[in-house]
């Protein structure tokens, strides 16, 4: 490379703006990463509802796709498939990037002649393993197929063993685990992410809580039952949920938990908060319960609370199995009996997932390791 040259990649994502989950978060924050490194990022995304040519003005670098968010409304899962063809309508302006970071597997396939140019990130398994539905189907059908093709980097050693890589859980951390197949976990700001004041409304309080988007996969209902039988030994707790709705009719089936086990008075639901105030609802918990039953990645949810000093407990499924997290089978009766044991012991918990957080899951870890990623790349690019 020449000294003035400057490296241009281009990210396929289909969330982005607003940023309302993990993947957005995550975008977000390679992006930072990656602009201090001297580094030109776009981001090309679809137009959604919350997010349109009028409101993308704040974002020089997102390149609106056409989309037709209204199809949606009738067929869930087929704005995947309609960004991947309109995706098409900027073929040719592919050509000018060094690199093509594609978010997820599933839309690598109009960048099928760009082999040497691609990084697909998995954020976890995208797909249902037990799923039996066309779209899971076609979603494996298209990990498999590309899986050997491009260059892979992900956040979990899940994804991995599901294509009969052999990783263990919490091992290898930020290295190439195998041909062009790179585990580079989800790692938090330490800057931002540490013990912080409490919340003065909830300072009287004993917190457990669940910063989840509501959407099945990520077991809110799993927390309700579990907390319904942790109270019956600990009533001195309550129950914070904050996230998302992402799915209204599991909402519904939520409350109806809450009203069934008589939990109206403790249990308390937030919407969204705010990344940057993330910290101070850890730091006034007493614990962070991820609750996941499916489809997970190294949760920042989880990172961001052990980082705050908060202990943590979670199921023990995906990509949750690589992280220092309290672990559990997904089930309320053995989450319960894990609260109930860890409620005994913060103090130790506190200290040595916060410990392990800081030393492993921290930005110059994951700045490094993905440098260490797109200079390979590219000068395998120019050895070719």
């Amino acid at each position: 490379l020449s000294i003035n040259y400057i490296m241009k990649i281009a990210h396929i994502t289909y969330h982005y703006q607003p940023i309302v989950g993990g993947q957005e978060v995550y975008v977000k924050n390679l992006i930072g990463i990656l602009d201090k490194e001297g580094i030109r990022n776009e981001v090309y995304q679809p137009i959604n509802k919350n997010y349109h040519y009028f409101s993308k003005r704040n974002h020089d670098n997102v390149k609106l796709v056409f989309n037709l968010p209204f199809l949606g409304r009738f067929f869930p899962v087929i704005g995947r498939y309609l960004f991947n063809f309109f995706l098409l309508l900027h073929y040719f302006a592919f050509f000018k990037y060094d690199r093509i970071i594609v978010h997820y597997a599933f839309h690598s396939l109009p960048f099928w002649f760009f082999k040497k140019k691609i990084i697909i990130i998995s954020h976890g398994v995208e797909w249902y393993v037990d799923g039996k539905t066309i779209n899971d189907k076609i979603s494996h059908l298209i990990a498999s197929i590309t899986f050997n093709r491009f260059k892979i980097v992900a956040n979990d050693t899940h994804y991995y063993r599901t294509f009969d890589l052999d990783v263990r859980p919490g091992k290898k951390y930020f290295v190439e685990v195998g041909k062009n197949k790179w585990f580079i976990p989800n790692c938090v700001d330490l800057d931002i992410f540490k013990p912080s004041e409490s919340i003065k409304e909830l300072i009287n309080y004993n917190i457990i809580f669940v910063p989840r988007q509501i959407t099945w996969d990520r077991g809110i209902h799993l927390a309700i039952e579990s907390f319904y039988l942790f109270s019956e030994k600990r009533n001195d707790y309550i129950l914070l949920i904050a996230g998302s709705v992402r799915e209204k009719e599991y909402k519904k089936y939520c409350d109806s938990l809450v009203q069934k086990y008589n939990l109206g008075l403790k249990v308390i639901w937030l919407k969204k908060i705010d990344n940057l105030q993330m910290p101070k609802y850890y730091s006034s918990a007493k614990i962070t319960l991820i609750p996941t039953i499916r489809r997970e990645g190294t949760s920042l949810s989880a990172l961001e609370s052990m980082a705050c000093g908060c202990p943590t407990i979670s199921t023990n499924v995906a990509g949750l199995k690589d992280l220092p997290t309290v672990q559990v089978n997904p089930d309320p009766v053995e989450i319960s009996a894990k609260m109930i044991e860890c409620s005994s012991r913060l103090q130790e918990l506190s200290r040595n997932q916060s410990e392990i957080v800081r030393n492993v899951f921290n930005y110059e870890n994951w700045k490094n390791a993905w440098m260490n990623v797109i200079n390979n790349t590219f000068e395998q690019k120019k050895d070719k």
